[in-house]
């Protein structure tokens, strides 16, 4: 095979790897909960003119009972995202859902390129670089939320090249450091990330520079540390500074992290049965450790150390597994390289290694076309995702109804009430601005009757009923399901109970609206009977059971419902084949629990049945 064809081969692969990446990241609809409240706040921004003081979408936060303990956190989280903000909000309103998937989609994909462009520029062999683009775009697919995240992504991989463009080649683009790391700041909070990869760079030099193996010059050197403290230096100008690094780094704020997917060990879902594992992920952390035994005492320092810090994390939260994704794909791309020229290219003759290639490359093209075949199947999106995460149906319903007073919302939908409701306010949203609030909002997601420490006027009332009486709750908006699978435990409470009525419930949501006079129309209007919620909870959980059968959790609420319905016999047959798939405490003691309250029933009915005997024959007598 000539070099002209082989180069042709080559291209042609990189060519389709591209195409195919890009077209399978327009697939999925819209659908992160975070980017409402984004461009909520983005035009908040546009149409006051300034930077919110305060949360404008929500009445809990601002209300004096409920005093922020960590005002600095809430400056932090109306502030730090405008610019991107901004951007997002404009883009919707121009173009709309299609617009954000593909500023989604392209951000995803100019990562890769970067990637590409660097691992190019040094020299990686083509297969090599093949290998990790690939596995840097399938482990994009895991990274698809719309929030200004996908900025700082982008910008990760960018500095990086940079900065090992300049100890490459000593060029001028090093000086596009300063400016993205100002863009930077004013879009994410993830320009720490930016900081930490310079710095790293910084001591690396520094190090070298002291034990004389600095391949600068002093020109060089002083440009390189001009450059780079300068671009650490102009990220404090953003509304928030460098609060960033205390809200990032400091664990009392680990709380609001806690129980959030994002926030969990990837190998964690997996283990919880909550999601699969990400195998493009797994394949780059296990090369980690091989190329440290190959490499051994010759891999770079500042690559060590940038592959280590982002190796440990992202095994503690997914939501680093693609930076760790973009700096492996990068850093071990090169390493692998030098290993390859060591092990391979110095040892086979011209011609052999010659004919390795060519092999790798049709290699390459058959992958390539394979892909490409598989994703040309699909169809891309560019809606909302309806069906999912996006109650549309239901706040039309609240629109159309003017439904009034307070209201208590699921945590998830609070983003998208706030856009298309204000200036209507919510209760919460995913932000948790309030610790306060927070907490409330889970005992009463959870129908806690009651926590240590804290009391209430009657303490016959339970405490979740107890919290929507204080903030005078007129109507409440719930998921059917928690991100996790599960039904809401108060949604369960408020259709046994007495005191609100269903008025709205889909697929995806249910409303309920407080008994009383003034609500007297829209209820006779709209009343739903409460075996309806059943049944339809019935249908969505064992639809959902058939769907996924890793997941426990839709049967565990299968047996919750049944359990509140009085099907004790359902519940516990629930509960055992969900017990097949996990074997949590909890869910043993349900088990249990029920087949001792069903035992003491048969034993009851069979006490009955022998009396009815008994009395009988006495009869008879």
């Amino acid at each position: 095979m000539t070099p002209r064809k082989l180069r042709l081969i080559t291209a042609l692969s990189f060519i389709l790897l591209f195409s195919a990446a890009f077209y399978l990241l327009l697939f999925n609809p819209l659908w992160d909960y975070d980017f409402w409240w984004h461009i909520a706040t983005g035009k908040y921004i546009m149409t006051e003119g300034h930077l919110p003081q305060s949360d404008p979408f929500s009445y809990t936060s601002t209300m004096e009972v409920n005093n922020n303990a960590f005002p600095e956190r809430e400056n932090f989280l109306l502030k730090q995202y405008w610019l991107a903000q901004v951007i997002y909000y404009l883009v919707f309103e121009t173009f709309g859902a299609g617009g954000i998937i593909f500023v989604r989609s392209l951000l995803l994909f100019l990562a890769a390129v970067t990637i590409f462009w660097a691992l190019k520029r040094a020299g990686v062999k083509s297969y090599l670089t093949f290998i990790f683009i690939f596995l840097l775009s399938m482990s994009s697919f895991r990274a698809i939320g719309e929030r200004p995240v996908l900025f700082s992504m982008l910008f990760t991989a960018m500095t990086l090249f940079l900065l090992e463009e300049f100890r490459e080649r000593k060029g001028r683009s090093l000086f596009f450091l300063v400016p993205i790391m100002l863009i930077w700041a004013n879009m994410h909070g993830g320009f720490v990330l930016g900081v930490i990869i310079i710095s790293v760079y910084m001591f690396s030099e520094a190090l070298k520079s002291w034990l004389n193996e600095s391949i600068f010059e002093n020109r060089d050197r002083i440009i390189f540390f001009t450059v780079t403290i300068l671009a650490i230096l102009v990220t404090y100008l953003n509304p928030t500074n460098w609060e960033a690094f205390s809200i990032a780094l400091h664990p009392q704020y680990d709380i609001f992290v806690k129980g959030i997917q994002e926030y969990e060990s990837p190998f964690r879902e997996y283990r919880d049965k909550v999601g699969s594992l990400n195998y493009s992920y797994l394949f780059l952390a296990a090369l980690f450790p091989v190329v440290l035994m190959v490499r051994n005492r010759k891999i770079d320092l500042a690559h060590f150390i940038l592959l280590s810090g982002f190796f440990v994390m992202s095994l503690t939260a997914v939501r680093f597994v693609f930076f760790y994704a973009i700096v492996a794909s990068m850093l071990l791309g090169i390493q692998f390289n030098y290993a390859i020229h060591e092990l391979l290219e110095v040892r086979l003759n011209r011609e052999t290694y010659r004919e390795v290639e060519i092999g790798f490359a049709v290699a390459m093209l058959v992958s390539a076309l394979l892909f490409m075949a598989g994703v040309v199947r699909g169809k891309p999106s560019f809606d909302i995702a309806h069906r999912s995460s996006v109650p549309e149906k239901a706040v039309d319903f609240i629109e159309k109804n003017n439904l009034q007073g307070n209201m208590f919302n699921d945590h998830g939908y609070g983003g998208y009430l706030a856009w298309r409701l204000y200036p209507k306010k919510t209760f919460i949203d995913t932000r948790s601005l309030n610790i306060t609030v927070m907490h409330e909002y889970g005992w009463v997601a959870t129908a806690v009757t009651k926590v240590e420490g804290i009391r209430t006027k009657n303490e016959q009332t339970p405490l979740w009923e107890a919290i929507l009486r204080h903030y005078k709750i007129n109507y409440i908006f719930l998921a059917t399901s928690t991100t996790y699978g599960s039904v809401m435990p108060v949604v369960l409470e408020l259709t046994a109970g007495d005191e609100w009525v269903p008025i709205y419930m889909d697929t995806l949501s249910i409303i309920f609206i407080k008994d009383k006079y003034e609500n007297r129309e829209i209820i006779a209007k709209f009343r739903i009977d409460d075996s309806f919620v059943y049944d339809a909870l019935i249908y969505k959980y064992a639809s959902d059971t058939m769907a996924n059968d890793v997941n426990p959790r839709h049967l565990m609420s299968l047996g919750s419902i049944f359990s509140k319905m009085g099907r004790y016999e359902d519940a516990a047959k629930a509960y055992r084949h969900a017990a097949q798939r996990w074997t949590e405490p909890d869910l043993l003691n349900k088990i249990k629990e029920l087949d001792q309250m069903l035992e003491k029933q048969n034993a009851a009915g069979r006490k009955t049945s022998a009396e009815k005997k008994a009395d009988r024959k006495t009869d008879n007598r």
